[in-house]
């Protein structure tokens, strides 16, 4: 089926750069784009009129929002609060757990999902909180969101997360980072069979990446291990870093050096 959308403004490539084509047309059949620009002289089953509109390819979010949680601590929390969305001690010496049912997760993740096809992302790399999480995301959560991306259409990359320490504040107000390092090797030996069972799925639509969190919550060991691993598997490492004042200082602290240069 051969269908042409007309809108006020259409994002083109003229062979050189994006333009805006005033009063443009786009004509694509099935998953393939067949004519941007003005005139299509060919038949089409369909025309949608978009009005006055934004026709455009589709945004790329390297650092797309995976789950809600991000809204309460970007906008409901002050700077100086900030420390208290994290773990403290004392829950973690008490027994860490899961927050979300499997259910709730799911939600979570079609929501936010949908959220980036509504504001024009096609191709995503997704990251999430660790705050709600026994310890990292899991395969299997990681698994219903692969499904969510095929229902949507959307391009991603994936892998759960993992960590061998996490962040929790002390008594007297201090961050400090307490470290689980069996929980990071395995985290690592999840996302590894995640790239195999996932990588090129769904037409495609799925492609694998490694992920380990925060910079200042991984082993010097298990990084070495990802980069063999990336370098096995043909996948690309997703790691986070250069985000707050408190990682500077730690990186700087264990090696002397920024969290950018020790990379």
């Amino acid at each position: 089926m051969k269908t042409k959308i007309t809108a006020k403004y259409v994002i083109g490539f003229d062979g050189e750069d994006h333009v805006i084509i005033r009063d443009g047309e786009v004509v694509y059949e099935n998953d393939t784009i067949l004519f941007v620009g003005h005139d299509y002289a060919g038949e089409v089953d369909e025309v949608i009129d978009a009005g006055n509109a934004v026709i455009s390819p589709g945004f790329i979010d390297l650092n797309a929002l995976g789950d809600i949680d991000h809204d309460i601590v970007h906008l409901e929390v002050s700077a100086e609060k900030n420390k208290n969305l994290l773990w403290s001690e004392a829950y973690y010496r008490k027994g860490y757990r899961e927050v979300m049912t499997p259910e709730e997760e799911s939600f979570k993740s079609l929501y936010a999902y949908s959220q980036l096809i509504l504001n024009g992302v096609t191709t995503a790399m997704p990251i999430t909180s660790v705050f709600y999480k026994r310890w990292s995301e899991t395969y299997e959560e990681l698994a219903a969101a692969a499904e969510h991306a095929r229902r949507l259409g959307l391009r991603m990359y994936m892998g759960p997360s993992y960590q061998s320490g996490m962040r929790v504040v002390k008594a007297n107000g201090e961050i400090e980072v307490v470290w689980n390092e069996a929980e990071g090797r395995a985290g690592l030996e999840r996302a590894v069979q995640f790239v195999k069972d996932f990588d090129g799925a769904h037409n495609g639509l799925i492609r694998g990446m490694l992920a380990p969190e925060r910079i200042e919550t991984q082993t010097v060991e298990n990084l070495v291990v990802t980069k063999r691993y990336s370098d096995e598997l043909g996948c690309p490492v997703r790691l986070h870093a250069a985000q707050g004042s408190y990682e500077y200082m730690e990186i700087h602290r264990r090696h002397g050096k920024s969290p950018i240069k020790s990379q």
